[in-house]
């Protein structure tokens, strides 16, 4: 069980506690230490049970600050696909009408991927002609 630490307000028994993960808790060395705070509250605190959010131990703290890296590396890649990564603007009003636009594209892109298939336009050309049928006829 890991040491329980205090840094100005925060701390086990606050609403915003202070955990630190680290493989040596001696020495706590730069690369393999990690200084966090969270809203989560510490199973133990008195305000556990009134709290808005479920409470987590520290295995279950470091565990979702884990899948932190995997998070940002997914908003790059949608950033990259959406374009905000090529987009400069200056004004806050050019930002807002290209995140508006981005999220319209986005979401329709989203619903024809989850749309049922509709019924076949009878009326559109055969992409593939038929085996048998001659060129040029």
């Amino acid at each position: 069980m890991g040491r329980r630490r205090e840094l100005g307000g925060y701390g086990p028994d606050s609403p915003c506690r202070l955990v630190v993960a680290t493989t040596d808790s001696g020495t706590l060395p730069e690369k393999a230490t990690w200084y966090l705070t969270t809203n989560l509250p510490h199973p133990d605190a008195s305000h556990a049970a009134n709290s808005a959010h479920p409470p987590a131990d520290l295995a279950e703290i470091v565990r979702l600050y884990g899948l932190r890296p995997w998070i940002e590396q997914s908003y790059k890649q949608i950033k990259d696909e959406l374009g905000w990564a090529d987009f400069q603007v200056r004004s806050e009003r050019a930002i807002h009408r290209h995140q508006t636009l981005v999220n319209c594209a986005f979401s329709f892109c989203w619903d024809q991927w989850f749309a049922p298939p509709g019924p076949l336009d009878a009326t559109a050309p055969e992409p593939w002609p038929d085996e048998g049928a001659e060129r040029g006829s």
